[in-house]
């Protein structure tokens, strides 16, 4: 193999391997700060989401999270009645539920969260209200 070739060859893994890495970094950040899966657990949100369904969070609806998991910028707040993934106060454990009151005021929003199927809903009832900060996203609606 001559020398040409064998720096063509080079040059193409090289290229193969740089556009690898910038293929996994823009997956990762588009997964950590715009769009995640999540799968619904148990009958709390019957009928319209059902358990092991995959549901998307748009995790940019409300506003930019930062590495820490606070705000950076928000441009709209979670409104009642929308379905949300947000953080259990108590055990930090992603739960997909539908807000259903919203209380104090812009610098302090607390959010009860609530199942659609009340019967069999571990929700707002059992582990209490949720922060602003702890809404990782809005689920987006299923056809």
């Amino acid at each position: 193999m001559n020398e040409g070739a064998t720096r063509h060859k080079r040059r193409t893994r090289d290229s193969t391997v740089g556009t690898i890495v910038v293929v996994v970094l823009a997956a990762f950040a588009v997964r950590t700060f715009v769009l995640d899966a999540a799968v619904v657990e148990g009958k709390s949100m019957l009928p319209h989401y059902r358990n092991n369904s995959v549901v998307l969070i748009l995790k940019t609806a409300y506003g930019i999270r930062g590495i820490d998991g606070e705000y950076v910028v928000w441009w709209k707040l979670p409104e009642r009645g929308d379905v949300v993934a947000a953080l259990r106060p108590d055990t930090q454990k992603m739960v997909i539920k539908r807000i259903g009151e919203i209380r104090g005021d812009t610098g302090s929003l607390e959010y009860f969260l609530i199942g659609d199927n009340g019967i069999e809903s571990i929700d707002s009832r059992d582990f209490g209200l949720v922060p602003f900060d702890a809404v990782v996203g809005k689920v987006i609606p299923q056809r």
